[in-house]
């Protein structure tokens, strides 16, 4: 039994959902490998036109009722609303998965593309991130078309191809509805996975669902040291590799800033833990979970270039670091900062600017979106201890998603995943090994969704 299941309540809602067609629809998408290529030209984009296919026999009603537009292979479907002044509802997704870490597929209990359904879970690569939310999306406006026929607000379902690697897709059709001049009331995008536990926050004993309003800023800073190399007998000066180690200790070792921004605060006020304003950030430095919301990280991850003898002296040398951006820092600081730190020693440091990006805006919990979030986890999810809703929490999200490429047409970016697993299943699952959900939790995510859509565009 899940844990996470004691959390649920009106698991009843909406009886006429066929639980078996529901999670046979999310095993067959599971089984088509819509894996990210690590780059255009090596991804199999027929996968992705399956997956389309798929689609449109799944959900014949949106299909009918929305204009499809295709931007290379990601799909952005306009279902209009019968109130063309309100501002349209945003759905957002991503169809791509990433792969299986070569020599690790005989560890799956059922492969990882097989799609499997059996009485407990739905198996799969991308089960958790984020086919769920993805089927779960057009499950729900599928459900309200059927039922309570065109929304008064316009919902539109955008779906990018390449989340995990360059979100091409989603900065594609993010600045396209920016041309088109339009502004959402709100989006939805993934989110944690998991009934937070506020513990950590100074909420002892309580539980809460977290709904990012930002997220970190993402750097690449490479490093290169150039050499001739040579006989290691005779390495005068040091070798590349010396002057490497010592740049990248000083990055790791240097102190990258602290501060309670304002987010945070709305978090600990969120817990009942007050605003934070005595709050001494280095409190959070010294908690492994708590230390990356008050400060830019810093993380050595590559290394190229070394001798492939012992005796001898490596000759071109690249490092890679990575950063996670705290709010009101920029990638012009991050290589700013790291250029001083290295000031002394002979070594290159570039931005990868493909790759980075500033922090994104901290968006606004307000207005129909949220409040119609608010209320569906309020209906969806309880205290079991004292039958209280779980309340939602405002937060900051370390890692990346699809949202901050739509900030240019919405002000109420929530990134919240409605389908929900114990906290052990998604730190093995998500990129791992055995990636599933439980039925149960898709099926109360997809009530959840329904009921934000109709208490927000019906």
């Amino acid at each position: 039994m899940a844990d996470v299941w004691r959390f649920f309540s009106h698991e009843d809602d909406l009886p006429d959902l066929d639980a078996d067609a529901l999670c046979g629809r999310l095993g067959a998408e599971l089984s088509i490998p819509t894996v990210d290529g690590p780059t255009h030209d090596q991804t199999d984009w027929a996968a992705f036109d399956r997956l389309e296919a798929f689609f449109r026999a799944s959900f014949p009603l949106l299909f009918d009722a929305a204009r499809v537009e295709k931007f290379d292979h990601s799909l952005m479907l306009t279902v209009p609303g019968r109130n063309q002044e309100l501002r349209p509802a945003l759905l957002l997704g991503h169809m791509d998965v990433v792969p299986v870490v070569p020599g690790t597929e005989a560890d799956w209990t059922h492969g990882a593309f097989d799609g499997h359904v059996d009485d407990e879970y739905v198996w799969g690569r991308g089960a958790l991130d984020m086919s769920d939310q993805v089927m779960g999306n057009l499950e729900a406006v599928e459900y309200v078309l059927g039922h309570d026929g065109l929304p008064e607000r316009t919902i539109i379902v955008c779906m990018g191809q390449d989340e995990e690697t360059l979100q091409t897709g989603a900065r594609t059709m993010g600045a396209e509805l920016a041309r088109r001049g339009i502004r959402c009331e709100f989006s939805l995008d993934e989110g944690s996975y998991v009934v937070s536990d506020l513990a950590p926050y100074g909420a002892p004993g309580r539980h809460g669902l977290m709904v990012f309003l930002a997220e970190k800023g993402y750097a690449d800073v490479r490093l290169t040291v150039r050499s001739a190399g040579g006989h290691s007998s005779n390495p005068f000066g040091g070798t590349s590799l010396a002057t490497l180690g010592c740049a990248i200790a000083r990055l790791a070792e240097a102190d990258w800033g602290c501060e309670v921004t304002p987010l945070l605060r709305q978090t600990l006020e969120a817990v009942g833990a007050g605003d934070g304003a005595d709050l001494d950030p280095r409190e959070f430095l010294a908690d492994r979970d708590l230390f990356p919301y008050v400060t830019t990280t810093c993380a050595p991850t590559m290394i190229c270039g070394g001798s492939a003898q012992a005796n001898v002296m490596p000759q071109d040398m690249t490092a890679t670091v990575n950063f996670r951006l705290l709010t009101g820092t920029t990638t012009a600081d991050v290589l700013a900062r790291v250029r001083e730190l290295v000031a002394d020693l002979p070594v290159e440091a570039e931005l990868v600017a493909e790759v980075s990006n500033d922090p994104s805006a901290v968006s606004v919990l307000e207005g129909a979106g949220a409040e119609g979030l608010r209320a569906a986890c309020e209906r969806y999810f309880v205290d079991p201890a004292t039958g209280e809703p779980l309340p939602l929490v405002p937060a900051l999200l370390l890692g990346a998603s699809d949202s901050r490429m739509y900030e240019c047409c919405c002000g109420t970016c929530l990134r919240f995943s409605p389908f929900v697993a114990d906290a052990d299943e998604v730190s093995r699952g998500i990129h791992g090994t055995d990636e599933r959900i439980t039925r149960r939790a898709y099926l109360q995510g997809i009530r959840l969704l329904v009921h934000l859509l109709r208490t927000t565009c019906c």
